[in-house]
This record gives C-alpha cells, sequence and structure tokens, in this order.
C-alpha cells in the first residue's frame, strides 16, 4: 500500500511541474496562462497515468480527456496523443501532439514523436523542419540524423540526404546502415558510379551479402573500373556464395580477357549446377570453342538448348562460330533450331538465306530473303544481299533496281555507294557511273572494301596498272579479306605474272579456305 502512495504522489509531482491551465477550446491558438494546478485536474490525470500504465489506453484518454475539462496543459494532450499512438489512431495522435507543441513548442519528446508520424504518413516535408529544429540542441544525436536522411531522400533531395548520411558517417563509422543507405541513393539518383566508395568500405563490415557484392559490381562498371571487377567477383565467389551470378560473370570477363584457364576452373566449381542456368554450359562451350573442339560445342549447345531459359544469344553465337568454322550444316541446323523456338525472325532467315548462298543454292537463298523482306519490306542489308544474289544469278536488271533504290532513299551513304559501284563492276556494265560512285563514298571514308571496288572497276576498264596501284592500296589496312587477295590475284595473272598471281590465290584461300573462285583460278593455273 505504501509502494501505490509513493507511485501516486511521483505522478502527482510531476504533473504539478509540467501542467499550466487553460481550457481546451480554441487549442489552435493556445497562448500560455498562469498555472493553477486545479486539483481535479490532477486527480483525473493521475487515474489516466494508471490505466494506461496497465494497457487500457481508451480509459487513459477517458480520463486525460475530463482533466481538461479543468486544465489544459501540453503534459495533457502530450499523454492523450501517446495513448492514440499506441492505440494506432494516428491521425488523432498528430492532432494532439500539434496541439501540444502549440502550448510547449520546445517540447522534445513530442517534437520526436510527431517527426515518426510525419515519417510515417510520408509527410516529408513537415518531418523535414522537426528534426532540424531537434538536432540543434542535439547534432551528433545518429538517430535523429538518419529519420533526417531518410526524409530527405524520400522527399526527393538526394544531394541533403548524402550531406546527412556523411556526417553519420563521420560520426560513427562502424554503422553499415549509413553507407549502404549512401550506395542506394547513388543508385536512385543515377550516379551509380559513385556507390562504389560506399561499398568498398561497408562490404567488409557486415555479414557475406549477395545484393550488396552486385551492387557494388554494378557501380565498378559505372565507374570503368574495370580492371577491379575481376578481384571484386572472385573475393564473392569466395564467400561461399550460393549463386551462379558471380562464376558466370567472373567466367565470361576471364574468357574475354584471354584467362581461358582461370575461367574454366570457375566454371567447374558449379558445372554440375547446369541445369539451374542455360548460360553455365554456354561458357563452357565458349571455351570448347577456344580449343576448336567441335565435337564439345556442338555437345554444350545441345545441353544449353534443352534448358528453358536458353536466350537467342546462343544459338546466333554458336551459329556464327559453326559458320565461321565452315560448318555449314551446324550452322543450320542451330538457325532451324533457334526459329522453332523462337519463330522465323529476321536474323535468323537472313543467316539460312546467306549460308544456303555460300553452299551455292543462290535459288533457295533468294526465296529466304524475299520470304524475310516481306515480312520486313525495309530490311536494308536483306534487301542488298539479294540485289548480290540477282547478280551472281545473271538477273542484273533485278539487282540494278535494288540498288538503285537503295541509293535513292540514302544517296550520301558510303556504304551503299561503294556497294552499288561494285555490283556495277561484278555486272561488268556503266563502269563510269561505277567509279563516280565509289569516288564519292572514298571521299567521305577510305578503307580495304573502297580502294578494292576502285580497282576492280580499273580492271573492268583494262587499266591494270592503275587497278594493281589501288588493290595494293587496299592491302595496306587491316580490315583487307580473302576477295582482296583473289583480285590482286586475277590482276597479276591477266598482266603476265603468274607466279605473284598463284600467291595472291594462295593468300586468299588461306584467309577463307571456302573461297571458292580463288580455288578455281590455282586449279585453272596448274
Amino acid at each position: 500500500m505504501n509502494n501505490k502512495r509513493f507511485v501516486l504522489s511521483m505522478v502527482v509531482a510531476l504533473f504539478l511541474l509540467s501542467c499550466g491551465s487553460r481550457e481546451l477550446s480554441e487549442v489552435k491558438n493556445i497562448s500560455a496562462q498562469p498555472e493553477t494546478y486545479p486539483t481535479k485536474s490532477i486527480l483525473h490525470f493521475m487515474y489516466g497515468e494508471i490505466y494506461r500504465s496497465t494497457g487500457n489506453f481508451p480509459y487513459a484518454n477517458l480520463e486525460y480527456k475530463r482533466a481538461l475539462e479543468y486544465d489544459t496543459s501540453a503534459t495533457i494532450l502530450a499523454a492523450i496523443a501517446e495513448s492514440y499512438l499506441r492505440m494506432g489512431k494516428i491521425q488523432p495522435a498528430r492532432d494532439y501532439f500539434e496541439k501540444a507543441l502549440q502550448i510547449d513548442p520546445e517540447d522534445a519528446a513530442a517534437q520526436d514523436r510527431i517527426a515518426d508520424i510525419y515519417i510515417r504518413e510520408s509527410r516529408f516535408e513537415k518531418a523535414i523542419p522537426v528534426l532540424q529544429r531537434l538536432l540543434e540542441k542535439d547534432p551528433g544525436n545518429t538517430g535523429l540524423l538518419r529519420k533526417l536522411a531518410e526524409s530527405y531522400r524520400r522527399n526527393g533531395d538526394h544531394e541533403a540526404s548524402l550531406e546527412v548520411l556523411d556526417r553519420i558517417i563521420a560520426l560513427r563509422p562502424e554503422i553499415p546502415w549509413s553507407y549502404i543507405y549512401a550506395a542506394e541513393i547513388m543508385f536512385e539518383s543515377g550516379n551509380a558510379a559513385g556507390a562504389a566508395q560506399y561499398l568498398e568500405t561497408v562490404i567488409p563490415m557486415v555479414p557475406p551479402n549477395d545484393d550488396l557484392y552486385e551492387l557494388w559490381v554494378r557501380s565498378l562498371y559505372e565507374k570503368e573500373e574495370h580492371e577491379k571487377i575481376p578481384e571484386v567477383l572472385k573475393a564473392w565467389i569466395e564467400t561461399g556464395t550460393e549463386g551462379t551470378g558471380p562464376h558466370l560473370m567472373y567466367a565470361d570477363l576471364q574468357f574475354r580477357s584471354g584467362n581461358a584457364d582461370s575461367a574454366r576452373k570457375v566454371l567447374a566449381m558449379i558445372g554440375d549446377r547446369w541445369r539451374e542456368d542455360a548460360r553455365i554450359p554456354y561458357l563452357q562451350g565458349i571455351g570448347a570453342m577456344l580449343e576448336e573442339e567441335q565435337d564439345s560445342v556442338f555437345f554444350y549447345f545441345e545441353r544449353a538448348a534443352d534448358l528453358p531459359d536458353a536466350g537467342d544469344k546462343l544459338y546466333y553465337d554458336y551459329a556464327l562460330w559453326f559458320w565461321e568454322q565452315g560448318e555449314l550444316a551446324s550452322a543450320e541446323y542451330i538457325a532451324d533450331r533457334a526459329m522453332e523456338r523462337f519463330g522465323p525472325e529476321a536474323r535468323w532467315l537472313h543467316m539460312k538465306a546467306l549460308i544456303e548462298r555460300q553452299k551455292g543454292d543462290l535459288e533457295a537463298s533468294g526465296d529466304l530473303l524475299l520470304r524475310l523482306l516481306k515480312e520486313d519490306p525495309e530490311n536494308r542489308a536483306a534487301r542488298e544481299d539479294l540485289a548480290n544474289i540477282y547478280i551472281e544469278s545473271g538477273k542484273r536488271d533485278a539487282a540494278d533496281s535494288l540498288y538503285r533504290d537503295l541509293l535513292n532513299e540514302t544517296p550520301e551513304d558510303p556504304a551503299i555507294l561503294n556497294n552499288y559501284a561494285f555490283s556495277l563492276a561484278r555486272m561488268d556494265r556503266d563502269l563510269k557511273k561505277a567509279m563516280d560512285l565509289v569516288d564519292k563514298a572514298l571521299e567521305q571514308r577510305k578503307n580495304a572494301a573502297y580502294c578494292d571496288t576502285k580497282a576492280w572497276i580499273l580492271y573492268r576498264q583494262g587499266k591494270y596498272r592503275r587497278a594493281l596501284r589501288w588493290v595494293n592500296r587496299a592491302l595496306r589496312y587491316p580490315d583487307t579479306g580473302s576477295e582482296i587477295y583473289f583480285h590482286k590475284g586475277r590482276i597479276l595473272q591477266v598482266t603476265g605474272r603468274d607466279d605473284s598471281a598463284r600467291e595472291a590465290f594462295r593468300q586468299a584461300l588461306l584467309l577463307d579456305p571456302g573461297n571458292r573462285l580463288a580455288k578455281q583460278a590455282l586449279e585453272e593455273m596448274k
């Protein structure tokens, strides 16, 4: 019994220290009044405190409101607000905290509570000035700084939020949250590169976290610190992560850098999980490509292609590799598999058309290109390839018509100017026009193909010495191809320099063993 009396006496004492007299009417314009400490107000407030201490918040507020009938004070208003808050009634809690602050604007507890409510209601523009006032009195309070940083961020002021976070980091550098939050803001504001410094600091401070490592790698890409990415990926892998992502990224980078052994070692760590991700057998096949192990490459293609997440890149890269190896049947098989999976898209029809052309089936190649153009009539590359098929098929008027349409659409395009000129040279027609076209292309750009075109026009015109000079000029460029050596061989052959011609034809076959014209020319010279 004595203990209860002591508690009650303490409640009364606290109330006497904080209460001021005023009626609750006109509460929006509350001003300070002389304190009178009415006894009935004290009694009801005391009962309210007892109810609140037992968790009976509705009864507590009944007593607090009775106390307001005799006296109005910030303490009573804040007590009502706190009870509403405990009951989850946010709006009345906010209203009463605001009323309490009208009487006592410096009440730190009420300010802290109202700031939390504003944040909860996403009224960050109201929370920010309240938090700033609290921090004026307690500038080192990291809890308040954290709320302010969050409010600035949610209000769209990323720069101000980062300034606050840097203050927290300076005060408490051992707190990981500040670094993580700052990194997230960097990504959110479009400055992913700026996140790297925060992530590099925080990752050693926390348990292994895949999300943070992924953000770090992304930020390093944005920062263009490519040399550091493999190091980070390796550290990520060494955490024992269950994901395959870092292994795949690391292996891909190592293959691109020429470190095939390092890539294979990492892939071996997840090789038995190939069913989880088609990129695992895809990259294993890339390793086999580097060793030119065709059977292994095909094995890994089949393994990856049967998985549901196999993408079109798998089909394109593998078909292209087999095509470049001269394995046309395998390349065409993969293109057919791609069309079964993704439909007859332009790229697959185009690839099959070019494979058919290389196989010598010009009719099939032309049919595929016409099928492509029926669905995509503006496809310039397909129209140009179809024109070349027409040239090889002897349909010169159809070829000329296609090139004229292309040139009319883009009269200054150097590639079209050159290709039209070369097509005229191949057809041995309108050579003056062809020369005008290639000269116009050469005014814009000089490369092996354009110089070779001019050489071939001169060859057709019978100007062999000038033709030889231009073909030799073409061979100085790094993009020299098998066809240019074939042209040089023909020019040398017509001038009677057979030994040099044979050497040029051999060089053409060295660059492209499938060059039928060069092979035929050598056989004719035996």
